[in-house]
């Protein structure tokens, strides 16, 4: 039994040291011996939900829940797992569950803190993490929420001060600088962001929210992308309700305006100005992040935050472009006007690829593609085959290839925007 509880012990030591599999394999030693030690099955199941196992950690720490159903941090282990699959009303459940049996668990606050994050609840996020924090003021979890609550409700110097404070009692907590960094970023602040996630990555340099983070921080060095994602910022604030109408509204309104104006002459202008507004803000939103990845694939430090498949979408964004414009230049060293349009159509075609390919995932594969994935591999397809067409002066199937590509690149355009 000693020997089981120094084995635990040196599992919990590695456990905060981040070497999760190291610590699972001195937690199975005890399983061996003490298949029904339900601590031993809530510490294997931290070892899993630490290397983002989270299936295998809920089925562990239900059979610890099993074995003891009055262990309320068994309930919290098994809602945080739910949590992290994104199944917010599991998670629930069996967070109040944990509450019931131990109402002053600061920890449980801060989780339920973070569940009304990400409905939008920010007024009840609040509240969750100042309860949480009248328990124990130090929690770093409800220090968190409470600073991204605060920064959502647009109490910013209320939001840096908590974050000050849960700094100042643990520096080197890479959580708090990436929440911190996430805050700066929301409000435009790219350069405080990018310090604080820097500094989360030295701490620890596998943590990938961090990665993340900063990738964004240094992408917003292009205005254009930095006022796209504060734009963003501000529509998940909203909800997805909203969302959905606010984008359809935007798009009836504009048809509205161009409509007034061809029956009006006196505002022609106003409605080719709101066309163009409109068109450049749609069309930005699309390249933009495939040419900010093209941009870190160029930094000295933004290649190393990249994915290989961000690398690839830069590498068959930047093709693409240089592709089309290269087919458009073929138009100079030609004097037939319908060889000279078979060009032009075969570059801008060319060109429109680089969206799907600036967005799609890498490496490509025949089979488990959502939606999204299965229209990009199809436009490919479909764009070279309009080319082929186009250089080879087959008219027929041209007209006919062209249609079915415009028609499915519209279908793409508005299933990517909801």
């Amino acid at each position: 039994m000693a020997a089981n509880a120094g084995y635990l012990d040196r599992a919990n030591l590695l456990l905060n040291q981040g070497r999760p599999k190291e610590a699972g394999d001195w937690v199975r030693k005890v399983l061996e011996a003490e298949p029904e030690n339900d601590y031993a099955l809530s510490v294997l199941s931290r070892c899993y939900l630490n290397s983002k196992e989270f299936d295998k950690a809920i089925q562990v720490i239900k059979e610890a829940i099993t074995i003891d159903p009055a262990e309320p941090h068994y309930y919290y282990l098994a809602a945080f797992g739910y949590y992290q699959k994104n199944d917010r009303e599991t998670a629930r459940k069996f967070l109040q569950q944990a509450i019931q049996l131990n109402p002053y668990g600061a920890e449980y606050f801060g989780l339920q803190a973070y569940l009304d994050l990400d409905e939008n609840n920010f007024k009840e996020a609040l509240k969750n993490a100042d309860e949480g924090l009248s328990m124990d003021p130090e929690n770093i979890t409800c220090l968190n929420a409470r600073s991204t609550a605060l920064n959502k409700l647009k109490l910013t110097d209320d939001a840096i001060a908590t974050m000050h404070n849960a700094l100042a009692m643990d520096p080197d907590n890479e959580f708090t600088h990436v929440t911190m960094g996430w805050n700066f970023l929301e409000k435009g602040r790219h350069k405080d962001s990018a310090m604080h996630f820097r500094e989360a990555l030295r701490i620890n340099p596998g943590y990938q929210n961090a990665k993340i983070g900063l990738k964004e921080a240094l992408k917003s060095k292009i205005p254009p992308y930095r006022w796209l994602l504060r734009y963003g910022f501000w529509l998940r604030n909203k909800g997805k309700q909203f969302r959905w109408g606010f984008i359809i509204a935007i798009f009836i309104g504009v048809r509205i305006i161009l409509a007034i104006s061809k029956e009006a002459p006196g505002f022609e202008m106003i409605g080719m100005m709101v066309a163009v507004l409109y068109f450049l803000f749609v069309a930005t939103s699309w390249i933009i992040n495939p040419l900010a990845n093209v941009f870190l694939l160029l930094h000295k430090e933004g290649k190393y935050a990249l994915t290989a498949s961000e690398k690839w979408n830069a590498f068959a964004f930047a093709g693409c472009v240089i592709a089309g414009a290269a087919v458009m230049g073929l138009m100079a060293f030609t004097a037939d006007p319908e060889q000279s349009a078979n060009y032009l159509v075969s570059g801008l075609i060319l060109i429109s690829l680089c969206i799907p390919m600036g967005h799609m995932n890498f490496p490509v594969r025949l089979k488990s593609n959502s939606f999204s994935q299965w229209i990009e591999i199809i436009l490919i397809v479909a764009a070279l085959g309009s080319v082929v067409c186009a250089l080879t002066g087959a008219a027929a199937a041209l007209a006919i290839a062209i249609t079915f590509y415009l028609v499915l690149f519209v279908v793409y355009t508005w299933s990517k925007a909801f």
